[in-house]
C-alpha cells in the first residue's frame, strides 16, 4: 500500500481527490488531509509519507513551498502538484523542487490511473536500486569550510546559488539514473546522492561534476564514497565532512575518494619550528608589527608550498594564540574563544594568501593592543552600514567589504559589531528581511522568488527558512496574517 497525504484548502476538491485516487488503484490509500502546507509539513515531520498531493495555492504556506520543504527534508516522497489552468506556468516552477508530476484541474480518472501506474513502476525500480550498491555519496566544498556558525559573508555561499548544478546535473545524467541534491547547514557545501548502474559509469560520473566545478571562481574540495547501497547513504554523511576537514587544502581543487583515504593522523605534516613559533610570540609581545608580519609571512609560505591543511593552518595559528597566552597571560587583552573564532572566520572567508595573511596580523595584533579609536571606529562602522544599506541586493561577501573598505575581513567585522551590536553578515541579513517584509506588505501578488531576488537572495527556499528564522513565519504566513 501507498501511503498519501493530500494538501488542499477546499474540501470538497480534497474529498474529490481522494475518492478518485483510491477508487482508481486500490494500492493507494489517503492516510491525511490537510488544509494547508504548514499542517501538512507538521504531519511530514512525524510520519513517513510515499506520496503528498498538494494544491499549489493555500493560505500560511503554498504547494511550492511545501514541495520545497520536502525536498529539502523528505526527498524520497513524492510530490504530485494539483494546479488549476490560470496558474499551470507557476506550477511548473515547482519542478526545480524534482516534484513529480502535476494533475490539472478538473482531475481525470484517466489522468489519476496513468499518474498511478507510473509511480508504482519507479517504485519498483527505486526498490531494486535501493538493494544494490549502485549509488555515489558526494560532499562538495566551494572555496574554504566553516567548522560552525560564522560572522563572515561566506564566498562559498553565492558559489552554490550561481553554480547552474541543477541543469548541469539533468544534461549529464541518463534517464535511468538519478540524483538528490541536498543543501547542507554550511553554505560553502552540497551533499549529493546519485544512482548509476556500474563503478565505471560512478567514476566517469564523478570526475565530470569535478571537471565542471573545479574550473570556476572558486577551488572546489569534492570528497565521494562509490559502491554505497542506497539505503546507507546517511550514514555517510559524517564520513565525508571528516574527511573534508582533514585534507582540505586552500587555494587547491581536489577530488577524494574515501573508498582509499586513511582514517589516521600520521601524514600531517609540520612545516614550522618551534622556534617559528616563538619568534612570532616575540613579535606581538614587542608590538613589532614588521617582524610579525615577516615571520609569519615565512611560516605561511612554507606551509602552503607543503600543502597543509587548512585543518594544519588553524592548529598552528591556535599553537601560536596558547604559546603567547602561557609566556605573556598579563599582555593578553583578549578572550582566547573569542580570538579562535577569528581565526576560524579568516579561514573560511579565505579568498587568496596575502590577504589572509594580512587578516591574521589583524588579529594577532590584537592580544597584545586592542585599545579602541571610538572617532575613527564609529565612522568606518557607519561608512560599512550604509554600503551594506546600498548594496543590499547584491552579492556582498566578506571579500567585497575589504576591498571596498581597504581592511581585512576580521578588522571590519571586528570593529562593525563593536559598534552595531551584530557583525555585517547579521546587519545585512536583517535588512533584506525588513525590506522583504515591506514588498510583501505593499504587493501581495508578489511571488516568492521574485521577493527573494528582490533583496539579494538568489534561492526562493533558502529566503523563506531565513524568512521563518527572522520572523518567526513563512513568508505565506505574514502575507495571509492580515487577511
Amino acid at each position: 500500500m501507498f501511503k498519501v497525504l493530500i494538501a488542499e484548502d477546499e474540501p470538497p476538491i480534497m474529498r474529490m481527490i481522494k475518492s478518485t485516487l483510491e477508487s482508481v488503484d486500490s494500492d493507494f490509500k489517503v492516510t491525511e488531509c490537510c488544509i494547508n502546507g504548514k499542517n501538512a509539513v507538521e504531519k511530514l515531520k512525524n510520519e513517513d509519507f510515499d506520496i503528498v498531493i498538494t494544491d499549489i495555492k493555500m493560505p500560511i504556506m503554498t504547494g511550492i513551498e511545501l514541495a520545497g520543504w520536502i525536498y529539502q527534508n523528505k526527498p524520497d516522497t513524492k510530490v504530485i502538484i494539483v494546479s488549476g489552468y490560470s496558474d499551470f506556468e507557476y506550477a511548473r516552477k515547482a519542478l526545480e523542487y524534482k516534484v513529480f508530476d502535476y494533475l490539472l484541474k478538473p482531475i481525470s480518472k484517466d489522468k489519476v490511473s496513468e499518474l498511478t501506474q507510473r509511480i508504482k513502476s519507479e517504485i519498483a525500480d527505486k526498490n531494486k536500486m535501493f538493494d544494490e550498491n549502485n549509488t555515489i555519496v558526494i560532499l562538495a566544498c566551494a572555496g574554504a569550510y566553516l567548522l560552525y556558525g560564522s560572522e563572515v559573508l561566506l564566498p562559498g555561499e553565492r558559489f552554490w546559488t550561481d553554480s547552474g548544478i541543477d541543469a548541469f546535473m539533468d544534461n549529464l545524467l541518463t534517464t535511468s539514473e538519478e540524483y538528490i541534491f541536498f543543501n547542507s547547514n554550511m553554505l560553502s557545501e552540497r551533499l549529493m546522492v546519485i544512482t548509476a548502474e556500474t563503478e565505471e559509469r560512478q567514476e566517469e560520473l564523478i570526475h565530470k561534476i569535478y571537471d565542471e566545478f573545479s574550473t570556476k571562481n572558486l577551488p572546489m574540495t569534492i570528497v565521494y564514497q562509490k559502491g554505497v547501497l542506497f539505503k546507507d547513504t546517511g550514514k555517510y554523511f559524517s564520513k565525508l565532512r571528516e574527511q573534508l576537514i582533514k585534507h582540505l587544502i586552500l587555494n587547491k581543487s581536489q577530488l577524494l575518494c574515501c573508498n582509499s583515504l586513511s582514517d589516521s593522523y600520521e601524514d600531517i605534516s609540520q612545516p614550522y619550528s618551534k622556534a617559528d613559533v616563538d619568534s612570532i610570540v616575540f613579535a606581538i609581545k614587542n608590538r613589532n608589527n614588521d617582524e610579525l608580519k615577516n615571520k609569519l609571512t615565512a611560516v605561511m609560505n612554507n606551509m602552503m608550498s607543503s600543502d597543509c591543511t587548512q585543518e594544519e593552518i588553524n592548529g598552528f595559528l591556535n599553537i601560536i594564540l596558547d604559546t603567547y597566552t602561557l609566556n605573556y597571560p598579563n599582555h593578553m587583552k583578549r578572550k582566547n574563544t573569542s580570538v579562535k573564532k577569528e581565526f576560524v572566520n579568516a579561514l573560511a572567508s579565505f579568498v587568496s594568501y596575502d590577504a589572509f595573511i594580512a587578516d591574521i596580523i589583524s588579529i594577532l595584533a590584537t592580544l597584545r593592543n586592542d585599545k579602541r579609536d571610538p572617532d575613527r571606529y564609529e565612522q568606518l562602522a557607519n561608512e560599512v552600514e550604509e554600503y551594506l544599506i546600498n548594496n543590499y541586493n547584491k552579492n556582498i561577501t566578506s571579500d567585497v567589504l575589504s576591498k571596498e573598505f581597504g581592511f581585512v575581513p576580521s578588522y571590519i567585522s571586528r570593529l562593525f559589531k563593536r559598534q552595531k551590536g551584530v557583525s555585517p553578515n547579521e546587519y545585512v541579513t536583517k535588512y533584506r528581511i525588513e525590506k522583504a517584509k515591506k514588498l510583501i506588505e505593499e504587493n501581495n501578488d508578489l511571488r516568492i522568488k521574485d521577493i527573494a531576488d528582490a533583496v539579494g537572495f538568489k534561492e526562493s527556499y533558502y529566503f523563506s527558512k531565513t524568512f521563518k528564522r527572522e520572523t518567526g513565519m513563512w513568508p505565506t504566513e505574514y502575507s495571509a496574517r492580515d487577511k
